[in-house]
């Protein structure tokens, strides 16, 4: 019998559907904490009113930009410890952990100085009223705080979604949830004898909860047996041709997400030009969107992650059948999630805002962003099988030409032709069918030149 695997399955067995829900359900679950900040802040803001529910939006997207730009080089450390973890090089992961997080430490010291030079003038000269940009500067100028917290933690997620042990990063997240919870609630509406500071306090909120996370990934992996197998907190001399590597493979995937969520501020400061009332709408419709895309998140980080096993093993003609079972499994958890928010929309809606109104015109759209979800679903898990090829520059390319259509949709319909929210998120639907099509038509054309190999990581 051969040895068994660090992912738990012995040389070149099959990878079942419950040892792919094994890995994806606790990526799920750190990703449903992980957005219970931002949903948290919507609601909590959201019934303080529509100038800080329409800025909250703003403000959680421009913080997103810059976090998932670095969560891009995050993806790329992760397939290079799951590609490692395959070859059965387990002294090199933790070499290759330790220079992910100085990476990610450096760049929030540079974001924040960058953001405290140029900042404020960025952002008053895109939002269009100054209430929006004085809410959304309110909330940024304490966020940025928490950038070197946020950015430990995408290196410490990397580590462990790449050696497919992602316990952890649900009991970090989870961590991260709660305290952001109870401490929005606090400190946006200043109970139990603390001051109500609304935008600011979400704020606070949010850094404080990812200091709490990053302690706890610390304590977790201080005291687990990964320390000793896979050495993360080991003194390895500095490797420029290490980080050099950690960048080749990484700065598609950097510029990709960066573009991604550029082109996903652009779009609410387009229906920011419609006015408050359907900024509004777009960030309610958006909190929905989030919450049906959290299991497609799971599950094409999965897939990046035995695609790249796979590759390190040379088992590449089984990642057909991984990439078949995890179209059926987010099928099925985005299912649910749609099954349990269509019968009591109301409810649901009404938790953002007082507004009933507000609510019920926020229905409309969050049916389009149910579609976009299926087609997310798919397209992601394809997309991502090119990922954990090591394809991350022919990923970039396809996320550059959908950004493009994504832009071209968004000032067409909304800045032009000041269409209803509902076709604003139509944006969603172009942006996935072209994102599946594209990667489907890229692995087609690479399988018939015999040329879709995994690349050297």
């Amino acid at each position: 019998m051969s040895s068994p695997t660090s992912l738990g399955l012995p040389q070149n067995s099959d990878i079942s559907y419950k040892r792919i829900f094994g890995i994806a359900f606790p990526i799920i679950l750190s990703s449903l904490a992980q957005n219970l900040i931002s949903l948290a802040d919507t609601i909590f803001l959201g019934n303080l009113g529509e100038v800080q529910l329409g800025a909250a939006a703003l403000a959680v997207i421009f913080y997103q930009v810059v976090y998932m730009t670095v969560f891009g080089f995050g993806v790329g450390a992760q397939i290079m410890m799951a590609r490692r973890l395959g070859q059965g090089q387990k002294h090199a992961i933790g070499r290759i952990f330790q220079h992910a997080l100085w990476f990610c430490l450096a760049a929030a010291l540079l974001c924040w100085i960058l953001y405290q030079f140029f900042g404020e003038s960025m952002i008053f000269s895109m939002v269009h009223t100054e209430d929006t940009g004085r809410a959304v500067l309110d909330y940024l100028n304490v966020r940025v705080y928490g950038f070197p917290f946020a950015f430990a933690c995408v290196a410490f997620n990397a580590f462990y979604v790449g050696i497919a042990r992602t316990r952890n990063i649900s009991i970090a997240t989870l961590v991260m949830g709660v305290v952001n919870v109870v401490l929005d609630y606090v400190l946006v509406f200043g109970v139990w004898g603390f001051p109500r500071m609304e935008m600011a306090g979400a704020a606070l909120a949010s850094v404080i909860a990812e200091i709490c996370g990053l302690l706890t990934y610390i304590l977790l992996t201080w005291f687990s047996g990964h320390r000793k197998t896979y050495s993360p907190f080991r003194r390895f001399p500095l490797q420029i041709k290490l980080v050099g590597s950690l960048l080749q493979l990484s700065y598609p995937v950097m510029i990709q997400y960066f573009l991604s969520f550029a082109n996903y501020f652009l779009f609410f400061l387009f229906i920011e030009s419609l006015g408050q009332h359907a900024l509004a709408i777009a960030n309610i419709t958006r909190s929905m969107y989030v919450l049906f895309l959290i299991p497609t998140w799971g599950f094409a980080s999965t897939t990046a992650t035995l695609t790249s096993y796979l590759c390190g093993q040379g088992r590449t003609g089984d990642i057909m059948t991984v990439v078949k079972r995890c179209l059926l499994l987010v099928t099925i958890c985005v299912s649910f999630i749609v099954v349990l928010y269509l019968p009591f929309n109301r409810q649901v809606l009404g938790i953002f805002t007082k507004d009933v109104l507000l609510a019920a015109e926020s229905f409309a759209p969050s049916l389009v962003a149910i579609l976009a979800t299926y087609l997310m679903g798919v397209a992601q898990v394809v997309f991502n099988t090119i990922l954990g090829r090591g394809r991350t520059k022919a990923g970039f390319f396809i996320e550059f030409a959908n950004m493009v259509l994504y832009f071209l949709y968004g000032w067409i319909f909304i800045y032009i032709g000041h269409c209803s929210v509902a076709v604003a998120f139509g944006t969603e639907v172009c942006y996935t069918l072209g994102l599946l099509f594209i990667s489907l038509g890229y692995i087609a054309i690479m399988r018939k030149r015999g040329k879709l190999d995994a690349a050297t990581v």
